[in-house]
């Protein structure tokens, strides 16, 4: 069957949860993961903007990296919300649970272009040792897909094509930033190769449309690659739903236990015992074989 990128959102209760784990500890799982993503993100734009490059300013976030980072953090939070309320017996709202949904269905296979992407483009300087490799340069481009890996794999949030089309969309609204960013000359904070003005400067090399043809070619590739990872990631989701297929999570299995004891001591009285109100009452019914 054709795989047709789609663009729904399926925000079940079912998907806020895991099979390897009760519902309240799943609960804290989601709040450890979303404060390791809120404060390393809040950490890089503070420390990247107002100390180690103040010239940075808003050009901080013309970056793929960091809207990137941006969309996985605010799926990790509004995703701990969603599970929280469900474990409270509670609804929580259309829009944060679609809010999570598309966070989590953009999030992912994005932080996977952005960590293959980045290391393929600056490998040559890293050889060269122009460039200065720090923790948050292996945290964006790497230790967060890793960490978004390990909870999708724990997860029951659906991936399929019929939700990838919000990549697809993501791919292409991107694109066209950078096209807007060439159009108006918004540029870059610092110098680059190539250009006087730096309001010249392209997001990305790979990216300028000063270079129409090479850069719509580079465009086409990345909207093929975003197709062949739509497939990865339903492909990885088709195989932990089914290594899952019939496993409760703990918490799951320990609330039959407990509604199959209760039913047991409700059974208290045997079936043949005689009613008492039916012996005592007036008249007396005689069995006629006495």
């Amino acid at each position: 069957m054709a795989c047709v990128p789609g663009f729904s959102l399926n925000c079940e209760r079912k998907n806020f949860s895991s099979p390897y784990m009760s519902e309240q500890n799943y609960v804290r799982f989601r709040a450890i993961w979303a404060l390791i993503f809120v404060v390393h993100g809040l950490y890089d734009q503070y420390t990247s903007i107002f100390i180690d490059e103040p010239s940075q300013s808003i050009w901080y976030y013309f970056y793929l990296t960091h809207q990137s980072r941006l969309v996985q953090s605010l799926g990790q939070l509004t995703e701990w919300m969603c599970a929280r309320s469900f474990f409270k017996g509670e609804i929580p709202s259309a829009w944060i649970s679609k809010t999570t949904m598309f966070c989590f269905v953009v999030g992912q296979p994005i932080s996977l272009l952005v960590a293959v992407g980045y290391w393929l483009m600056v490998w040559s300087d890293l050889e060269d040792g122009k460039l200065d490799v720090t923790y948050y340069t292996v945290y964006n481009h790497g230790i967060n897909g890793l960490l978004l890996f390990i909870s999708f794999m724990i997860s029951r949030m659906p991936y399929s094509c019929s939700n990838g089309g919000w990549v697809i969309l993501a791919g292409i609204l991107y694109l066209g930033f950078s096209l807007m960013q060439f159009l108006f000359r918004w540029g870059s904070f610092e110098p680059c190769e190539g250009y006087e003005d730096q309001r010249d400067c392209p997001i990305y090399e790979q990216f300028d449309w000063h270079k129409p043809l090479r850069t719509a070619l580079f465009a086409l590739i990345a909207v093929a690659i975003g197709f062949v990872v739509i497939l990865l990631y339903s492909g990885l989701a088709a195989l932990r739903n089914c290594c899952t297929s019939g496993q409760m999570a703990s918490g799951e299995v320990a609330e039959l236990q407990k509604e199959d004891m209760e039913d047991i001591h409700n059974v208290t009285e045997p079936l043949n015992k005689p009613d008492k109100a039916a012996a005592t009452a007036w008249p007396l019914r005689v069995p006629r074989d006495v």
